[in-house]
């Protein structure tokens, strides 16, 4: 009986064992593939694409356009046929849908073609108005930059001018007319840089600046002088250039002193507003650059003169006395302040010295700024022989005191 049992066993072991190396063949070979599996993949989306495309072909375009077609003809019944046999399953769909798909691509087609040759023609004329527009705008501003031609130059100026997108741009409108005087090429571009290099260094005129190398250049180019007349012309025309940009930096810099001290508040010398809609006394009191001019009394006027002139004054600039007048209210408070650096002979020795050293150094620095002479005279020098009188402009009695004060000395 164990022998019995143990013969199934061995005998189902020994089959076991037989087949136990199969699956290892299969794992070495691999899985099998089906060859088409690919194309079949392929097939199902091009299927499932061409599917959709027919159903919104004939569901959604054929069945809403075709029945309406009939019905604005009026044929109802033609517009039920239709729909009927675009139904699912009916026999004449797919003859219907193959029919209205033909002409439909027909109409494509003709459609791409006329689409086609429009574009054609669209982009060459397109093609031949762009190169036209290049050619011209390289053409002008030829004309304009390198060998000017007066209708190019005029032209770039004014739409320079009338342009608003770059302001700062607006200013170079004089650098085309120069460089059209000046013949353009080389000499033009030596023009324009030139000048506005002098004038920016300087700060002298640009059309100084223009008017010194035209004339330089005219002198330069002329071939009927000989060239050592040419020589002494150019150097006397850069000789006088050079004498006027001096002065100009000279201006400059008493331009620059008188515009700190202005804004200095406890300089003596007052800026001098001119505002467009301050009107009579206000707008007098406002430009007034010390507090003698304010109070129109001469600097010799004693401290009875001056509390009179000031008593009037603020009468005069008072704002509820002026009422609808602008800019009363800061005449006003200029009026009070002069009385408070002048009304008191202390204070007004003390003013005067001030404003005496702050003469000097305008003057010491337009001198310095020029340097054209040797003789500049220091700030001690100029601050030792006292303030100069007032002018007759700044009060009715300033001749008279001026020459009571020499009387009396």
């Amino acid at each position: 009986m164990t022998d019995e049992a143990a013969s199934p066993r061995a005998s189902s072991g020994d089959t076991a064992s037989s087949s136990s190396p199969k699956p290892a063949a299969e794992d070495a070979e691999g899985p099998e593939v089906d060859p088409a599996e690919p194309f079949v993949f392929v097939w199902r989306i091009v299927a499932g694409a061409s599917a959709k495309a027919e159903r919104w072909f004939a569901d959604d375009l054929l069945g809403n356009l075709l029945p309406l077609a009939f019905e604005l003809a009026g044929r109802d019944d033609a517009a039920n046929a239709v729909r009927e046999t675009l139904t699912r399953g009916h026999p004449k769909r797919a003859r219907l849908v193959g029919a209205t798909g033909s002409v439909a691509a027909v109409l494509v087609a003709i459609v791409a073609v006329v689409s086609v040759s429009l574009l054609k023609s669209a982009f060459v004329v397109v093609a031949d108005a762009a190169a036209s527009v290049i050619g011209a705008a390289s053409d002008f501003a030829y004309h304009a930059l390198w060998r000017p031609k007066w209708y190019a130059s005029f032209s770039s100026a004014l739409g320079i001018v009338w342009q608003r997108r770059v302001p700062w741009a607006r200013a170079l409108w004089p650098n085309f007319i120069l460089l059209w005087l000046a013949g353009g090429g080389w000499w033009g571009v030596a023009a324009v840089v030139v000048a506005t290099l002098v004038c920016a260094l300087t700060a002298l005129a640009f059309w100084i600046d223009c008017v010194f190398f035209l004339a330089f250049e005219l002198v330069a180019r002329t071939a009927w002088l000989p060239w050592y007349l040419r020589l002494v012309v150019c150097v006397l025309v850069l000789l006088g250039w050079g004498f006027l940009g001096l002065l100009a930096l000279a201006g400059l810099a008493r331009a620059q002193e008188e515009a700190r001290l202005a804004l200095d508040p406890d300089s003596p010398v007052l800026p001098a507003l001119a505002y467009g809609d301050a009107e009579g006394e206000v707008a007098r009191v406002l430009l007034c650059t010390d507090f003698f001019g304010v109070l129109e009394v001469p600097v010799t006027a004693d401290d009875k003169e001056i509390k009179k002139a000031y008593r009037r004054k603020l009468i005069e600039t008072h704002p509820d006395k002026n009422p609808g007048k602008a800019r009363c209210e800061e005449a006003f408070d200029r009026v009070k302040t002069a009385f408070e650096k002048i009304g008191v002979a202390d204070n007004r020795d003390d003013y005067l010295r001030l404003l005496a050293e702050a003469h000097a150094r305008m003057h010491h620095a337009q001198s310095s700024g020029s340097n054209s002479s040797g003789h500049a005279p220091s700030p001690g020098a100029r601050a030792s022989k006292g303030p100069e009188p007032a002018p007759r402009s700044q009060g009715p009695r300033g001749r008279k005191a001026r020459r009571g004060h020499r009387n009396h000395g």
